[in-house]
């Protein structure tokens, strides 16, 4: 399988496995993330994704034998290209906490996937960036339009212009990752991130990603409207009262998933 998906506890891992490609995506891997993230979504047994890649990398991006086949047909490549954003907006409004885990790299239309993630954890010595301009190329999986809106207008254009990548640091400095730690610690730690958010209300969870996606782009007035609907209608749902009713009584509400404690060995 080009994706895989394995659920353990609350978390799901999503693997993009293609190594031989460097995971680039082509149609039956989209059609797994769909198929994958909008399961994810539905499942209550889970209650955060963590998506990685196998072999040397994340993603090198679009499988781009299947882009040269069909880039001079407009008709083929614009349905591409619909397809290519009907799946990572699948990917974008699951309402569970996602988490791409980046060893390698994360390239063109890999590093468009992880723009679509939450959070982003990366190795040392990870590399993020969009190279479509050194081939002449355009960057039509989302990059010209979610890259500004996470980074700034100046930061975008210089990385899409030149076709620069970032080395971790810089891209934790930008905004681009939330934490950099050793590559073999790439996966453990977005697992241990995942099971941490797995502990707080799915409901709240939802609620706020869907706050932050629906409000991002509107004027400050229009997105404290939409905000204030979203936190209406959430504050009288029962994991709301079950935390206030916590708080009241200086108890940890339980939302229906606490990690075991662990017990150090005597």
């Amino acid at each position: 399988m080009n994706v895989l998906a394995e659920r353990d506890g609350p978390v799901l891992t999503v693997t993009l496995n293609r190594p031989d490609k460097l995971n680039a995506l082509d149609a039956d891997c989209l059609d797994l993330l769909e198929e994958h993230f909008t399961a994810a979504d539905r499942d209550p047994d889970v209650r955060a994704v963590v998506l990685t890649g196998h072999g040397r990398g994340f993603c090198a991006g679009a499988d781009l034998a299947v882009v040269a086949g069909i880039a001079a047909d407009r008709s083929a490549f614009d349905s591409f290209l619909r397809r290519w954003h009907t799946v990572f907006g699948a990917i974008e409004r699951c309402g569970k906490p996602t988490i791409a885990a980046v060893t390698g790299f994360a390239l063109a239309g890999g590093f468009e996937l992880t723009q679509v993630c939450d959070l982003v954890v990366m190795g040392a010595s990870a590399r993020l960036g969009d190279q479509h301009a050194n081939f002449g190329l355009f960057p039509g999986g989302g990059s010209t339009q979610r890259l500004p809106r996470l980074v700034g207008r100046r930061v975008a254009t210089w990385m899409l212009l030149s076709g620069d990548p970032v080395d971790a640091p810089t891209a934790l400095a930008f905004g681009l990752a939330n934490r950099v730690v050793p590559d073999d610690a790439v996966l453990p730690t977005a697992r241990d991130m995942a099971l941490h958010l797995a502990e707080r209300s799915t409901a709240a969870s939802r609620a706020i990603k869907q706050s932050l996606r629906d409000g991002i782009h509107l004027p400050l007035g229009d997105a404290l409207d939409v905000e204030r609907a979203i936190a209406v209608n959430h504050m009288a749902s029962p994991d709301a009262a079950a935390g206030l009713a916590a708080f009241a009584e200086r108890t940890q509400p339980d939302f229906g998933y606490q990690r075991p404690v662990e017990v150090a060995e005597p």
